[in-house]
């Protein structure tokens, strides 16, 4: 069945519907359920007043037009979400809550404005693919069970002053993109915060707080994004750079966590002008060799190496060797010019540039690793020069 609404068609109870077709400009308050899906066609604006509640029951909204909802509640049980196909700035969804689908929200490429969202119990909260150049602002995703975001495909759109809490698996993963700015928000009770994985996805992560999360961020297979200005606490793992991925760690405040920054498997992030305070282990290298990656390395990375390798997976095919390849393979992790406390600090005027610090585990606590079976020296950090003062005026 086909229905054509007029503009300020209004109702005051729930509308069971069938399929719906909106090619005309429309608004909708009050309260409203569906069991099949709703279109809303190129040309045609929807409009959801405040306070209206949709239900849906095994359906989804899909937007090619234009949709304006503010304060309203999308909900329902076994439904596909909101899908934005396409859409403009001119869709804007501003103070709305989203709850228990599949995908919350799935963007196709255009550039919504999604303002002040709250995405809750959903499989996955949003999901920005198709290059789109959004805006995500204000948005609070929580208890997710997958994802709270999730942006992929060269888009570039831009997150800021967000909170992601309580998401099992990810906060956010961002997977070949680069958000225009990625700026002020929040991660806390994350599994993994702030996930950065494969070559080309290098956006700059800016003043961010992270704050009990079993591991707060995590660059892998390859990524090199900028990491400025963020304050990782409390967490059971700061950063985790894993698998050649060579980001640049400056201006953060790393406190109180299991381990500030886990660099493994052939990783060699620049680490310079960061606070590293009363974490268990400042820094610690797990699996990392300049002779494995110079030995087995490229093998690896190519799956000519069984499932157990630290490269097994997929996607890495898509990267070249050359994109890969370290700049320099001479044992050494550089973290030098950071502060490493008052108490780190005393340490090292004690013990000299050469010394062994308590709050670093390197190859002088642990001299080799085996990996199928081969023993390879583990890397060393250079700790020298070091601060004596704070880098950073973060405020926790």
């Amino acid at each position: 069945m086909r229905f054509f609404l007029l503009i300020a068609l209004t109702f005051f109870f729930t509308t069971p519907a069938a399929a719906l077709v909106v090619d005309q400009d429309t608004v909708w308050d009050g309260q409203h359920s569906f069991s099949e899906d709703v279109q809303v066609l190129a040309g045609a604006t929807l409009t959801v007043l405040p306070g209206s509640q949709l239900h849906f029951s095994g359906a989804r909204l899909e937007v090619s037009g234009r949709l304006v909802a503010e304060g309203a509640e999308f909900s329902g049980e076994n439904w596909e979400g909101l899908r934005l196909k396409g859409v403009d700035n001119t869709t804007r969804i501003t103070d709305c809550v989203i709850k228990g689908a599949a995908t919350g929200v799935f963007v196709l490429g255009g550039g919504p404005q999604l303002e002040g969202m709250i995405l809750s119990a959903n499989k996955v909260g949003m999901e920005v693919r198709g290059k789109a150049a959004g805006k995500v602002t204000r948005c609070r995703f929580t208890g997710n069970l997958k994802v709270g975001l999730f942006i992929k495909d060269d888009s570039t759109t831009s997150v800021v002053d967000c909170r992601f809490e309580g998401n099992l698996r990810y906060g956010v993963y961002l997977y070949h993109a680069r958000p225009q700015m990625f700026q002020g928000n929040q991660f806390v009770n994350n599994d993994t915060g702030l996930m950065i994985a494969y070559h080309g996805t290098d956006p700059e992560v800016l003043d961010n707080r992270f704050e009990e999360n079993t591991i707060a961020v995590q660059v892998d297979r390859a990524a090199r994004p900028v990491l400025r200005g963020n304050l990782l606490l409390g967490n059971q793992t700061g950063f985790y750079i894993y698998r050649r991925s060579d980001p640049l760690l400056t201006g953060n405040r790393i406190e109180e966590n299991g381990v500030g920054l886990l660099i493994a498997y052939s990783s060699y992030p620049e680490v310079e002008s960061n606070d590293f305070m009363s974490n268990e282990i400042a820094v610690k290298l797990e699996f990392q060799s300049s002779s494995w990656e110079a030995k087995r390395g490229a093998d690896a990375r190519a799956g000519e190496t069984s499932a157990r390798s630290a490269f097994a997976g997929q996607g890495m095919r898509s990267v070249s060797e050359e994109d890969r390849r370290a700049k320099r393979l001479d044992g050494m992790v550089n973290a030098g010019d950071n502060w490493w406390g008052r108490e780190g600090t005393l340490e090292l005027a004690s013990i000299g540039p050469d010394g062994n610090p308590s709050f670093i585990h390197d190859g002088r606590d642990q001299t080799t690793f085996v990996d199928e079976g081969e023993e390879y020296p583990l890397d060393k950090v250079a700790h020298s020069p070091w601060r004596k003062d704070p880098a950073t005026e973060i405020e926790r």
